[in-house]
């Protein structure tokens, strides 16, 4: 029931790409995808914190290596402390992002894989080792996320 309804909402909204030769119509899904991922992480993650937690986590490991060579065990154990508080911080910021893309995946990949399953997707003229001469729809899939993630990445900066 559930499911036949988000076949139906996503048949909706995609239907204009659908005509389309199925290369096409999935490398343009698989690109919203992407940008929708890029937009939850910019805006759930705050970038500066993040640099901050990296930074902080730089200085510490530097005392602890320092501590390490001093034989200070009682300031190491500190500074281990402060290591694992300044890990969950980041480990937090990070989460958020990855319920609320895990969340959407969730959702919307299901129906790709019920759309374009057993399709091939793309013939290529040569054999690539492990995947072959054609591109199921997962393998597009991925290959299309990842290039339009990085070059979005490079663009903004992300």
């Amino acid at each position: 029931m559930i499911v036949e309804a988000l076949i139906s909402f996503f048949d909706l909204i995609f239907s204009p790409l659908l005509v389309l030769k199925p290369h096409i119509s999935l490398f343009i899904i698989s690109s919203i995808i992407a940008i929708l991922v890029l937009l939850v992480n910019k805006f759930l993650v705050d970038r500066r914190k993040m640099e901050e937690i990296k930074r902080r986590i730089e200085e510490i490991r530097i005392k602890i290596a320092e501590a390490q060579k001093s034989g200070n065990k009682e300031y190491e154990s500190k500074l281990f402390d402060e290591l694992l508080k300044i890990n969950t911080e980041q480990l937090k910021q990070s989460l958020k992002a990855l319920l609320v893309t895990l969340a959407l995946i969730s959702f919307i990949l299901p129906w790709v894989k019920y759309r374009y399953e057993g399709m091939v997707i793309l013939n290529l003229p040569f054999t690539i080792p492990l995947i072959g001469s054609s591109f199921s729809w997962f393998v597009w899939y991925f290959l299309v996320s990842f290039v339009v993630s990085w070059i979005l990445k490079k663009i903004f900066g992300v």
